[in-house]
């Protein structure tokens, strides 16, 4: 028995209670007849005949009063293809009884019997209209159900993407997110098929029961790594239209973040999908805008991310502040700090990881405007050879608390050894200032780079080997042919070819470089360099603003590249290549014990470096007053070649993490290393072929350090979560007409929202609101009536 069937059963019982009280309390009244009133016999006869009629409408109207409470309760609706049918049925019934009272009226005021009857009989007439209308209507039509009753397919996406970590006094999003969802799987019918989505990569699927979905939404949490919500959605729509139920439903329950609903939802042809048969309805349930304070820091920028050792290490960052306009600006206090390094540590203790202590290096103290930002620039001491993790944090919690915190790693390496080929020693010597160069840098042997110079004749007594990478400035044909180069980068090594007048004025081929075709001169004003490579390591910081026209190039040498080349930068106005990168495979193995080594690279820049003498300066004019963009390009280049400046050490949450494993010495090679994440779960063990030279970790879903035993000492990375990801800002709610179509969605903001949209997607108009206020007019007229009628009596 259905609750629907059960609460009409109780309704009808219920009616009885009333009839039993008035045939209880009729009683026959005791006749006295008092001689002095005899005048009054005839009024009172008069006056019975109209408590009659009030006696009777009053046992209607209660009666009416606990029928219509049942039918509430019981939450009806009717089909939508219906509805117009039973509004015309009880219009009929509503006029039924007003000719009904309209009787009642005209019998109580003594009219004539014609007038009395006539009203009666239309009345009998209206509503046995209605009674067998509505009787052939439930018996061959779709009969009334409770609201809730039908059997749903449905699925719940949550957005639990980074913004749900939102939380003040008023407003925390994942425990109203997490009660809406279960206050929905309650309310569902026990035969209905429910899905729980959230943003992670699970696959979608049915739960077993609503015990099973209660349980899967409260262990929900915010989460850094999150899917495209277009794919969630397109997978929940996918599961629902493999279920047999008639009705799905999706129902979407999110804060409208522009970080979330990004540009590329609006290409995922949601709408197209939607509209597919059979129908899927979807209601979007908006958690409303983003009230409180935020203060957030940005990612940490450093000049460089393998500094020298004995310098100091400069850090910025950004604070910034969201709130309303009414709020004053408030201080804010920044820590930075720092692991310190311990080769014993993390490990696990019972049962619990013992990671390495923190030591306070410098704290700021800023204030900031409501929709402002402050600069932070901190300092880091000089630290020793090897790798360090640290962070910054704002003193204090905010409502957001996952932008409070960045990570960064340092990496100090030993200086790396360059050797620069030139037959200019002047020109050596310039270049050499550049490399040098460092902010903050007293003491040149504490330098990055250890330069040395020698001329083209002295190269082949010169082993290669002991060198990081190797310059070659205006290197003759005979050098650009010489194996013994090709060999070095083979093995690993870095190259960095500047062209010149040297390599002669005929093409050159059967070389490791790209093939030179032949030297090309640009009439006045010249040329200049254009990067095209705007995220390449070299190039992009010289992509945007930066005044490389100033810095002309009137003589070049025309190269043509091999398809596995890359151009960074070209000559402006032509197609012609200025800068190239190429990536040398290594060499076969010669031994089982011989480990990898990593792809060569050689930098091709096809005019000379720095070009100032007496040869080369006609050539371009990239040497000349403030020469910053081809000091940036000379400086950038060669950390690339020596491996220095890498910043993948510092990644963005799900990104994925290649960490080098291969050393000199094969005995002292791991077989095994561990993974110890920045949250509090157990190390997670990597094993390691003999033959790798690195290993990639791809589960990086937490903000925070990720140490790595079985390495050198404080092996490891940061992640931190972007910028953009906790941003506030919300998009516009008519950009959902045009990422899902004007008429395929509904937008709830209550529950009672998503019970209209709910209705709507099955095909049901509810009665329970009419009902409800037939209730309370019922009850409004019975006790208006009631009080009339009883103060009369009293009277």
């Amino acid at each position: 028995m259905t609750f629907f069937n059960a609460t009409l059963i109780f309704g009808i019982a219920a009616i009885a209670v009333p009839l039993v009280l008035h045939l209880v309390a009729r009683r026959e009244p005791r006749k006295v007849v008092f001689p002095s009133v005899r005048f009054l016999t005839k009024r009172f006869e008069s006056n019975r005949s109209r408590l009659r009629v009030r006696r009777w409408w009053l046992l209607a109207l209660r009666i009416a009063a606990l029928a219509a409470l049942a039918i509430a309760l019981a939450r009806p609706a009717i089909h939508q293809s219906l509805s117009v049918t039973w509004l015309t049925i009880g219009l009929i019934a509503a006029l039924g009884l007003a000719l009904l009272v309209l009787a009642t009226v005209a019998i109580s005021r003594g009219q004539a019997k014609t007038t009395v009857y006539g009203l009666t009989a239309a009345a009998i007439a209206a509503v046995l209209v209605a009674m067998i209308w509505g009787i052939t209507t439930y018996a061959s039509g779709t009969a009334p159900m409770q609201s809730s009753s039908e059997p749903v397919s449905i699925a719940i996406v949550l957005d639990n993407a980074p913004t749900s970590a939102w939380k003040t006094p008023d407003d925390d999003r994942l425990a109203r997110m997490k009660d809406l969802a279960t206050w929905m799987v309650t309310r569902l019918p026990r035969t209905s098929r429910i899905a729980i989505v959230d943003r992670s990569s699970q696959i979608a699927s049915f739960s077993l029961d609503a015990a099973s979905s209660i349980s899967k939404i409260e262990q929900l949490e915010p989460l850094e790594v999150t899917q495209p919500l277009a794919a969630r959605l397109d997978s929940a729509t996918r599961l629902l239209r493999t279920s047999d139920l008639p009705n799905r439903q999706i129902l979407l329950i999110t804060d409208l973040a522009a970080s979330t609903w990004n540009d590329s939802i609006r290409e995922s042809g949601l709408a197209a999908l939607l509209a597919d048969a059979p129908q899927v309805a979807m209601t979007i349930f908006d958690l409303g805008e983003l009230r409180g304070t935020n203060r957030s820091l940005s990612t940490p920028i450093f000049a460089d991310t393998t500094p020298p050792q004995g310098v100091p290490i400069a850090l910025t960052s950004t604070l910034s502040l969201e709130a309303d306009q009414t709020t004053e600006s408030i201080a804010a206090t920044v820590e930075l700090d720092l692991f310190v390094n311990d080769p014993a540590l993390p490990f696990v203790r019972d049962g619990k990881v013992v990671r390495p202590e923190m030591q306070r290096l410098d704290r700021t103290n800023v204030r900031v405007a409501p929709g402002g930002s402050s600069e932070l620039l901190m300092t880091i001491p000089s630290l020793e050879v090897g790798i360090h993790h640290g962070r910054i944090r704002i003193v204090g919690d905010d409502a957001m608390p996952l932008d409070d915190v960045r990570y960064f790693t340092l990496e100090v390496l030993r200086p790396s050894a360059l050797l620069i080929v030139s037959d200019d020693e002047d020109e050596a010597q310039v270049l050499k200032q550049a490399i040098i160069a460092s902010p903050g840098l007293v003491d040149e042997e504490k330098a990055e780079f250890m330069v040395e110079r020698v001329g083209y004749a002295d190269l082949p007594a010169v082993r290669l080997r002991e060198f990081s990478a190797v310059l070659l400035l205006d290197p003759p044909a005979a050098v650009l042919q010489d194996q013994s180069i090709n060999a070095f980068a083979r093995e690993g090594g870095g190259i960095f070819v500047t062209l010149g007048p040297q390599a002669g004025t005929s093409a050159v081929n059967d070389t490791w470089t790209p093939e030179l075709i032949r030297p090309w001169r640009i009439p006045e004003p010249g040329s200049f360099l254009q990067a095209t490579a705007a995220n390449h390591p070299t190039t992009q910081t010289l992509t945007k603003n930066t005044p490389w026209a100033d810095f002309r190039v009137r003589q070049y040498w025309q190269v043509k590249p091999a398809t596995s080349d890359r151009v960074l930068m070209t000559f402006a106005g032509s197609e012609h290549p200025a800068l190239l990168e190429r990536l040398v495979e290594p060499q076969p193995k010669s031994t089982e014990t011989e480990i990898d080594v990593r792809p060569g690279r050689i930098l091709l820049l096809a005019t000379p470096l720095p070009a100032l003498g007496s040869k080369t300066r006609g050539w371009n004019d990239l040497f000349g007053i403030d020469p910053w963009p081809a000091w940036l390009l000379i400086r950038q280049s060669v950390e690339l070649l020596t491996r220095r400046g890498d910043s993948s050490q510092n990644v963005a949450v799900g990104q994925a993490v290649t960490v080098e494993v291969s050393s000199n010495d094969q005995t002292s090679r791991p077989e095994r290393i561990q993974l110890f994440p920045p949250d509090e779960t157990s190390p997670v063990p990597l094993n390691l072929s003999p033959e790798a030279t690195d290993v990639t970790i791809t589960d990086v879903a937490r903000s925070g350090v990720y140490w790595i035993r079985g390495l050198d000492a404080g092996s490891g990375f940061s992640a931190n979560l972007s910028d953009a990801a906790t941003a506030l800002e919300r998009i516009e709610l008519g950009d959902l007409d045009q990422i899902f179509g004007p008429d395929q969605y509904d937008l709830a903001t209550d529950r009672e929202g998503i019970e209209v949209a709910e209705n709507k997607a099955s095909q049901r108009v509810s009665l329970h609101s009419p009902a409800i206020l037939f209730v309370l007019i019922v009850f409004l007229l019975e006790q208006v009536l009631g009080n009339r009628f009883y103060g009369r009596q009293g009277a």
